[in-house]
């Protein structure tokens, strides 16, 4: 659901590594300094850390239209209309998230709980349990996949995984600079974090064009026929 899957998509080993270490590095800090300066309880922390990471997604839902709407509409025929016809892949990782999420409103909102009365324990134990176990960790994984993969927008062109993320990179860095994301933060460790993430996701879009261009001759200027 959330991998790119195109038959001739080059995949970059190096990139990728660089990729979740970036990731990982991204997660270890960020704990770390809530941990360190929130004092935050444990449960909380990482109930702190999930609706980040949905914020993430929800940010990089809204971008995602724009900056493939905006590639798209760039592109001369007859790639614009190949890009255009790949665009069903993103769309197909943006519903399964949003259709998984869908599920834990569907059993939490209460003009259902007089169906979920009638039904009873025998048949709502049961699937609890499959939620809990299937859907839970599918949202979660799926939630690393969607930001590590960017919905799946290299089936769509190799170049526009880079450039969604630097968008939604710079976006999310305006968004925390105006909702108190580092608040108790020293300034200078509140700065860094701030541009940490958008300067290094750039030198790592920066890198994947690069090796792109070196490697595969692919440009974005060749890619838009332009």
């Amino acid at each position: 659901m959330f991998q790119p899957s195109r038959p001739d998509l080059i995949v970059d080993a190096r990139v990728r590594k660089l990729q979740v270490v970036r990731a990982w590095a991204g997660i270890v800090v960020t704990l770390a300094v809530a941990a360190i300066y929130r004092v935050t309880a444990p449960q909380a922390l990482a109930d702190e850390r999930f609706d980040d990471a949905w914020i993430n997604v929800l940010i990089l839902t809204c971008v995602l239209p724009v900056v493939v709407g905006a590639f798209v509409l760039a592109a001369r025929p007859p790639n614009r209309g190949a890009f255009a016809r790949r665009i069903r892949y993103p769309l197909i990782a943006v519903a399964a998230m949003f259709g998984s999420m869908f599920t834990f409103v569907l059993a939490a909102v209460p003009d259902l709980e007089g169906a979920r009365d009638a039904a009873g324990p025998a048949v709502m134990i049961p699937v609890g349990v499959v939620l809990v176990l299937w859907m839970l960790p599918f949202v979660l994984y799926g939630i690393v996949l969607s930001l590590t993969n960017v919905f799946r927008t290299a089936d769509i062109h190799e170049v526009v995984p880079p450039l969604v993320n630097v968008s939604v990179s710079w976006v999310m860095a305006v968004v925390n600079l105006f909702n108190d994301s580092f608040k108790g933060i020293p300034h200078v460790l509140a700065l860094v974090l701030l541009l940490g993430a958008p300067l290094t996701v750039s030198a790592l879009a920066y890198y994947e064009l690069r090796r792109l261009r070196l490697l595969h001759g692919i440009t974005l200027r060749n890619t838009l026929l332009r």
